[in-house]
């Protein structure tokens, strides 16, 4: 009797725990799904029975509005030819509405706002004559814009177009549907991704032809051959860090994403000499070891210099932390790609130059340090999952558990590590053959060091604050401010383009495309703005030069995926998986936190060597015919040397 491969399949200890794990995410998705439906906190707005979510169109406002109440009224004018009994007006709004028919009050809704979800039945209190009519719906809000969508079985009444909008009660426009996705005047302000391709191209083509010919001339020998990792690794720390200087000198000081946040943070340590808590101010509730490093230098520097050189200088520490992630992707290469030089150089060229680790690492943040300690332990995460790797011992573990404790106490993003430690660490048990009790024991060692390290910072914000991620999952209580578009609809998950054509700012406009232009070019101009803090065109045509990188990235997932021969596959998977999982929570947050800042590829900085390694797996393919080798190469110079070209700042502001 022939065996069934499908089942012989479905008997594999690694296939029952791919399934187990892909029903338990399924599982943990629809359960998050009917949170984002059900809970007031949610600011999600569903269209529904052929009706639009509407609201006032005041256009969209980059510069953050503090705490308020808005309002704004809805008015439709309808007709009827016959008269119409036991009407009902099916009404939900964001957040609290009184509905006016013909002038006369017919519902107000009551003033718990958190019950906003609710769909009210307001049944006409008397039969509808035949003829015109008119509904007011009046819709109060707080920290969001105010909308309304009515529909109604009777009337011929469904939000949408023909409805009118105001501020006032006076001055009525066409009221516009909440999914309308639109840019700010300010981002056609800035030229677009082809007129800034347009301008460098002469740049571009002779890279491009430079590199061509020397692949060409050299049949690619030379590429991976001649040339060794360690001199490329050496060559980029040179070539970053003279950018880096180059900017100290001409970066306006001002620039940098919540720079002034996370300067107040530092000057509350060295003024007061404590760690303030989460409600004192705009950037309290982060992780504090970055300002503990950073508190002494500023207490020194600001008795000789002024506050503006002084923040300058502090950008040192980030760029230390940059450099470090330079080092790190390097000897990720090494340990991923042992056989592979041209891949290593590739590895190393992409992470030094993807511009969401340069651009970031040029200003005071927090983000460098945590980033450059989550980047240590994905690469001693990876030295767990290679082929080669071998059985390692309690040291190991221990230098792991520190370094992610660290992290937990630089940012509080390292908490998605959690559940990707104990699945590598349990990975690798089962490489080496251990039984169950031996593989716990470094599962305990990693958590518990990082315990020992971190959980200080954490019981603390518990027996302060009554939650030990004060900050994170309360973030909407804390903020004492609100910015656009200020809810979600679908709209914002199921589009894309803008950054492609009008990158800096397209991020207002969707996820994916605050994503695409936050980790390919600077494309919220790090909290500025009126102006481009960075060589504007050459930034700007990132968003198109990236189109060939961003391919290969998805080329290497999927190498990766269908090769099983491959000797990086698992290496590669594990990058493509931490890429998925750090996106969705960025989608998560971006639901829950509807303000257009809270989801930049900055968050996933600290996957530099992940990152680096996909871009390096999908060029593999095409590294194996001359010709096609020869234009592939050629098109990764033109956007490393745009990358590069595009943060040198040269220019005093």
């Amino acid at each position: 009797m022939m065996a069934n491969p499908f089942s012989e399949n479905l008997k594999k200890p690694s296939v029952l725990v791919m399934l187990t794990l892909a029903t338990v995410i399924l599982l943990l998705g629809v359960w998050r799904i009917v949170f984002y439906i059900h809970s007031p906190d949610v600011l999600l707005l569903i269209d529904r029975a052929q009706a639009r979510w509407i609201r006032y169109d005041g256009g969209l406002v980059l510069e953050a509005k503090p705490s308020s109440w808005t309002a704004s009224a809805f008015k439709c004018v309808f007709h009827t030819a016959a008269p119409v009994e036991n009407a009902v007006l099916s009404l939900q709004a964001l957040k609290k509405a009184e509905v006016f028919f013909d002038g006369r009050n017919i519902y107000s809704s009551a003033n718990d706002w958190r019950q906003w979800k609710q769909i009210h039945q307001v049944g006409l209190p008397f039969n509808v004559s035949a003829g015109s009519h008119e509904i007011v719906i009046r819709v109060q809000s707080e920290n969001s814009y105010p909308a309304v969508i009515a529909y109604s079985e009777k009337l011929p009444v469904r939000t949408g177009e023909g409805w009118l909008a105001s501020t006032d009660g006076q001055t009525w426009s066409p009221a516009v549907f909440a999914s309308r996705i639109e840019q700010p005047a300010t981002s056609r302000a800035f030229p677009s991704s082809f007129a800034a391709l347009a301008a460098i191209w002469p740049y571009l083509a002779a890279v491009f032809i430079l590199t061509l010919a020397v692949c060409l001339w050299k049949k690619g020998e030379s590429f991976g051959r001649q040339l060794e990792a360690s001199q490329i690794r050496w060559l980029m720390l040179l070539g970053w860090g003279a950018l880096a200087v180059s900017n100290l000198f001409h970066l306006n000081y001002q620039v940098g994403t919540d720079a002034w946040g996370h300067i107040d943070y530092i000057d509350y340590i060295v003024t007061k000499g404590r760690l303030p808590l989460a409600p004192e101010g705009w950037h309290m509730f982060q992780a504090p070891l970055n300002y503990i490093i950073s508190a002494p230098l500023y207490a020194l520097l600001i008795k000789w210099f002024d506050f503006p050189v002084v923040v300058k200088i502090l950008g040192i520490i980030p760029v230390l932390c940059g450099l470090l992630q330079i080092e790190i992707v390097y000897r990720t290469a090494r340990l991923v790609f042992p056989e592979r030089k041209d891949l290593q150089i590739i590895t190393v060229i992409a992470g030094a130059l993807l511009p969401i680790h340069t651009y970031a690492c040029q200003y005071v943040g927090n983000e460098p340090l945590a980033a450059c300690l989550m980047s240590y332990v994905i690469f001693l995460c990876l030295g767990l999952i290679a082929p080669a790797s071998g059985e390692r011992g309690g040291a190991y573990f221990l230098l792991l558990g520190l370094v992610w404790g660290l992290a937990l106490l630089s940012k509080m993003t390292a908490l998605l590590l959690a559940p990707v430690l104990a699945l590598v660490i349990l990975m690798h048990a089962r490489s080496v053959q251990q039984s169950m009790k031996p593989a716990l024991r470094p599962l305990f060692i990693v958590f518990g060091v990082a315990t020992m390290t971190a959980g200080w910072y954490y019981l603390r914000n518990y027996l302060e604050l009554g939650n030990p991620f004060a900050g994170v999952f309360e973030l909407t209580q804390i903020l004492q401010w609100w910015q656009d578009p200020s809810y979600r609809t679908f709209s914002h998950f199921l589009s894309f383009g803008q950054s492609l054509i009008h990158p800096v700012y397209a991020g207002v406009t969707s996820f994916w495309d605050m994503f695409y232009s936050t980790l390919w070019l600077d494309g919220l101009n790090s909290g500025m703005l009126d102006f481009i803090p960075w060589n504007a065109n050459w930034m700007i045509a990132g968003s198109l030069l990236a189109l060939p990188v961003t391919i290969l990235m998805l080329t290497g997932m999927g190498s990766a995926l269908f090769n099983s021969k491959s000797a990086y596959r698992y290496a590669v998977l594990f990058s493509a998986g931490m890429v998925v999982f750090f996106l969705a929570a960025m989608m998560d947050m971006y639901m829950v936190c509807p303000l257009y800042s809270r989801t930049k590829a900055s968050y996933t900085l600290g996957l530099l060597p992940c990152w680096a390694m996909l871009i390096s797996a999908g060029m593999e393919p095409f590294l194996r015919h001359r010709i096609i080798r020869a234009v592939a190469i050629s098109l990764f110079a033109c956007w490393a040397f745009a990358a590069y070209a595009a943060y040198f700042v040269v220019g005093f502001h």
